[in-house]
């Protein structure tokens, strides 16, 4: 076992980047799950959207009534009356919404007439759903209400809505999934996701010096000269590679369980490590085929810490894929990076296991399977060339 002594001490090298690389991911990863842990955590509460009305309209039952059922959803805000005044408040975000009553509205609208409130808003802003929500809801119901009683009063409609409104309707699902298992998945999710940073970054440059090492010129002529067969250096070349992939992700697999605070072994997280071990053997296909066609170990650390982070940005590790174009989406598809981060995503979503849902999962597996053969293969072409020339 010469060969698997010698690629180990050659390792050596690089531990303390390796080792330092990894116990940095660990404790910025934990640092941002659990933040966001924290962000997802916090109970649902309705948000006070700064609001300014502006009522053309008459006083009335109505009026008061609508806005005051509003209150509960808004923070009325008080400004200047003018165009300018109104224009500076949203673009400083001063308010979200302005809400303009038409001159004649309850008359139209009690009247069964079609008429709209007119609303300025923050482009893009996620809490302007609400403040159009409870306005809907409410005229919504004052209608029921106006097509089966079209001669009650103003102030009998604002009590009989506001009373049913107090209704609440419970919803029971036919699943069973706890906040300790969201929790927990999320967790896994957004660690495992960062995990392929590590992975790639660590591996290129421990397996990829290696073999840079072992694939010099002069080295291969010696190995050519000694007693020692082919087969059986490529064959200690494969199990020290293997040895060392797989321990390095044992520690962060255990390392990731005993972090998570929600941490418990369910079938989203073993098909989590499923995903990273083949994403591992990935990895390790490139960190290979980098070591047989790169000369200098110089060049494998430029290239680990490039393509590390370029495909970590572009596929989604750092930023959620959600979020990236669709541009960038289609680029990045054409990468394995993309297909692990696809899957981690799927199996977080998984509440009710069913081959349907596992169909997703698989497929994307399959393809960094794909990937690996692929890069596995061309590596062995480009290794027999240079005994060729060796």
């Amino acid at each position: 076992m010469q060969v698997f002594r010698t690629y180990f001490k050659l390792l050596k090298s690089q531990m303390v980047s390796i080792i330092i690389y990894g116990v940095t991911f660990l404790i910025i990863t934990i640092i941002i799950s659990i933040a966001i842990l924290r962000d997802k955590g916090e109970d649902f509460s309705i948000k006070e959207v700064p609001v300014y009305v502006i009522n053309q309209d008459e006083p009335n039952e109505f009026i008061n009534g609508f806005l005051d059922y509003l209150d509960q959803y808004v923070n009325y805000v008080a400004l200047e009356d003018s165009d300018e005044a109104r224009k500076d408040a949203l673009f400083y975000r001063k308010v979200l919404y302005i809400l303009t009553i038409p001159e004649g509205f309850t008359e139209s609208f009690l009247a069964g007439e079609k008429t709209e409130l007119i609303k300025e808003a923050v482009p893009g802003d996620a809490s302007i759903v609400s403040v159009d929500s409870a306005i809907n809801n409410y005229l919504n119901k004052a209608k029921i209400y106006l097509n089966h009683a079209p001669d009650i009063k103003p102030e009998e409609l604002h009590a009989n809505i506001k009373e049913n409104l107090k209704e609440n309707t419970e919803v029971a699902f036919d699943i069973t999934y706890g906040d300790e298992d969201y929790n927990s998945n999320l967790f896994n999710r957004n660690y495992y996701n960062y995990l392929a940073y590590i992975l790639l970054v660590c591996l290129i440059k421990g397996v990829s010096s290696v073999m840079v090492s072992f694939h010099n010129l002069d080295i291969q002529r010696r190995q050519n000269a000694s007693p020692l067969s082919l087969e059986s250096t490529n064959l200690q070349l494969i199990l020290a590679n293997f040895v060392f992939v797989i321990v390095y992700l044992g520690i962060f697999i255990v390392a990731g369980y005993v972090c998570n605070p929600y941490r418990m072994i369910n079938r989203n997280l073993l098909l989590f490590i499923l995903n990273s071990i083949v994403f591992t053997i990935m990895a390790l296909s490139i960190s290979y085929l980098i070591g047989i066609t790169v000369k200098s170990k110089n060049a494998v650390s430029a290239l680990s810490t490039v393509l590390s982070l370029s495909l970590s940005f572009l596929c989604g590790v750092f930023v959620d894929q959600q979020y990236l174009g669709k541009a960038v989406i289609k680029a990045a598809s054409f990468t394995p990076v993309y297909w692990y981060v696809r899957a981690n995503n799927a199996i977080d979503a998984i509440v009710k296991f069913s081959p349907k849902n596992l169909t997703e999962i698989i497929i994307c597996m399959g393809i960094e399977i794909g990937f690996a053969i692929a890069l596995f293969a061309i590596a062995l072409v480009v290794s027999k060339r240079k005994r060729q020339q060796a």
